[in-house]
């Protein structure tokens, strides 16, 4: 078993599954509240794909809507007020008011066409959500968004955008295909409604407003069509916990469009309460009062942000301390692994030092580790394969950040009792050997899981009350 701890069992037997996740509008920089579905995201894939499963990812894309219009119309009145054209009192109740507007005005109002945009009223220059206020803030504001998610190690293998469903008629043919079939009616006042008769004992869904005007439902529906017809054996969405009474609708929409609505699984994520001294942390982006993701990834780094976040079930709240994230101490749960991780890494390089080579696997090492600590770290060995080939099964990642907690907490005991009378590299060359082969396979493992969550794996590291550095 200790030959092969890093194997991990093909579970996934090659199915396609889409992963889609974040995608958050591009109104505004990510806050903490997207970090955690965009971690749970990343590292759900990186566990799938070790498990043999063929994960794809993306990003959707809401860039059509009252949503881009509001911000578009936020970004015209900072534009205008720029330009000396406006003193800001006719700024709207709902508008977003982030000093991250003002940055993105002033870069549009240097432009000749964002002059000649913020010189004229908002309705003059085009649609309200698809004009050159709204296409200039959706550009900038997902670069940010791309910006933040690079700096979490975070990539998508693609980037899917809803104005495209409305460019290919996929939109309106979806909602056509309703209608013909049933699944959808039009009331007296002309909307399109999709009928939740019997599902899940729902109202009626209007797709389509009596201005004719479809809804996110009507977009979410065409692509979720999409999606389906992409030949994928499981579409996996993570939305917001307050999304929850979406995933009947979706469901319903795949079969009434002739798909499996069992193929739509989706992993909701609870709220994240970002404190600072014990205090909360505003997060609302229409106030412009909360601290990004960016921020926090900058103040904490991302190997924190991305281990705290997956130290939590994604269906239960948590509290992100800033303080505790950014310490460089035991009580730091991502500090805790990782210096585990270093202290082996330590070992192995002053057995490097001292002429001794790290054995291969020999089943006569396995006799000389007689400790109880060591036999325990054994058998904690062995479970990885099954604990990431059971996380991917059950798109539950949090399981390998316990596990390594685990890991780490049993060779941090099994060092401090024994660094003073059973130490790894001693006069007895076969408990060196045997010692030696068991520290290179728990680093292995540790740098094996912490990958898998995204997470860097340090050779060296100092604690702040330690002189003495792993």
């Amino acid at each position: 078993r200790m030959r092969d701890v890093t194997t991990i069992p093909a579970v996934g037997s090659g199915e396609r599954v889409l992963l889609e996740y974040v995608s958050a509008n591009p109104t505004g920089p990510l806050h903490v509240g997207h970090g955690r579905g965009a971690v749970l995201g990343d590292a759900l894939a990186r566990v799938m794909r070790a498990a043999g499963y063929v994960v794809e990812t993306e990003y959707y894309v809401n860039d059509v809507g009252n949503q881009m219009a509001m911000m578009g119309l936020s970004l015209h009145c900072r534009g205008r007020e720029a330009l000396g054209l406006s003193d800001g009192s006719d700024f709207p109740e709902n508008g977003y008011r982030g000093q991250y507007v003002r940055d993105v005005a002033a870069e549009f109002v240097a432009t000749d066409e964002g002059k000649a945009a913020c010189g004229q009223p908002y309705e003059a220059i085009g649609p309200r959500d698809d004009n050159t206020c709204t296409r200039f803030a959706s550009e900038r504001l997902l670069g940010v968004i791309r910006g933040t998610l690079d700096a979490a190690g975070i990539r998508f293998d693609r980037w899917f955008c809803e104005r495209s469903l409305h460019a290919s008629g996929a939109l309106d043919g979806a909602v056509r295909r309703l209608l013909d079939e049933g699944h959808a009616y039009r009331d007296e006042a002309g909307a399109v409604l999709f009928r939740m008769e019997g599902k899940a004992d729902e109202d009626d869904r209007v797709i389509v407003r009596g201005n004719g005007v479809p809804t996110y439902f009507a977009a979410d529906i065409a692509y979720h069509d999409d999606k389906a017809r992409r030949e994928y054996a499981r579409l996996i969405n993570i939305w917001g916990a307050d999304h929850h009474g979406y995933i009947p609708r979706m469901r319903a929409s795949l079969q009434a469009l002739g798909h499996d609505p069992a193929m739509l699984q989706v992993l909701l994520v609870q709220m994240v309460t970002l404190t600072r001294g014990g205090v909360a942390v505003p997060m609302g982006k229409r106030s412009g009062e909360f601290v990004t993701l960016q921020e926090v990834i900058e103040e904490v780094g991302p190997d924190a942000v991305r281990f705290l976040f997956l130290l939590r079930k994604a269906d239960s709240q948590m509290e992100f301390d800033l303080d505790l994230a950014k310490s460089q101490s035991m009580d730091n749960p991502v500090y805790y692994v990782q210096y585990g991780h270093a202290r082996v890494a330590a070992i192995v390089r002053k057995a490097t030092a001292q002429g001794l080579e790290v054995p291969g696997w020999s089943a006569d090492l396995a006799g000389v580790l007689a400790l109880p600590e060591e036999q325990a770290l054994v058998r904690e060995l062995a479970r990885f394969g099954g604990v990431v080939a059971s996380a991917a099964r059950r798109c539950e990642p949090h399981h390998v950040a316990f596990y390594l907690t685990d890991l780490v907490k049993g060779f941090h005991g099994y060092y401090t009792r024994y660094k003073h009378s059973e130490k790894v590299i001693s006069a007895d060359a076969n408990k060196t050997a045997a010692r030696l082969f068991l520290v290179s396979r728990l680093q292995s493992v540790l740098a094996e899981g912490l990958a898998l969550l995204g997470v860097s794996a340090p050779e060296e590291m100092r604690l702040a009350a330690d002189d003495e550095p792993a």
